[in-house]
């Protein structure tokens, strides 16, 4: 917008601006930014196209393993996502897939949610998991698998953590070896018969 342009600002709305458009438009990320809003609209994309009904009928069969071997596929799952989807898309996709699988199996919601909640923020291995990565990656000095060899334990000790956590200290805090009475009145909105 120039001198002139701040000029007018200042006449018409009796203030000039702190930043023009100009220098705005020069120092935007624009890449970050559409790949934010990507990540949202993937994850809007995936409700209306019923992706999230399609993965929850691939996922039946989860039902008839152990829970600790469930929630560590979920945690898996999640955590192998994440890395190509934004963490709210993620959330979006898995977390109504997950809740039904958890009342099929008749064990409290929150012992597969919270777990699988945690492990979307462990996008470590590529630059378009998360803006932080796409911002250390376009300086330059890494390459994707500089940041693969990096991520890959950090993702592996995250779900080893995470593990651990919901199979002892996260037990009490959240009563979860019972099934409360809120998950008897939720109506599922999922379609897929888990």
């Amino acid at each position: 917008m120039g001198s002139r342009g701040s000029q007018r600002m200042e006449a018409v709305f009796g203030y000039i601006p702190l930043i023009t458009w100009k220098e705005f438009q020069s120092c935007m990320p624009w890449e970050i930014a559409i790949l934010v809003g990507g990540g949202f609209a993937l994850a809007d994309g995936c409700e209306v196209s019923k992706l999230s009904e399609w993965v929850a009928s691939k996922l039946t069969p989860l039902g008839s393993l152990p829970l600790w071997l469930i929630i560590l596929i979920s945690c898996l799952i999640v955590t192998s996502v994440t890395e190509v989807a934004s963490n709210p898309a993620t959330i979006t996709i898995f977390l109504p897939i997950l809740s039904p699988l958890a009342e099929a199996i008749h064990v409290n919601p929150l012992f597969i949610l919270i777990p699988a909640t945690l492990c979307t923020s462990f996008a470590f291995l590529l630059p378009v998991a998360n803006p932080a990565n796409a911002i250390v990656f376009s300086y330059g000095h890494l390459t994707v698998m500089d940041m693969v060899k990096a991520g890959l334990g950090i993702n592996i000790i995250g779900v080893a953590v995470v593990m651990l956590g919901i199979m002892t200290w996260i037990v009490p805090i959240f009563d979860l070896y019972t099934y409360p009475s809120w998950a008897l009145n939720i109506p599922s909105t999922n379609g897929t018969g888990l």
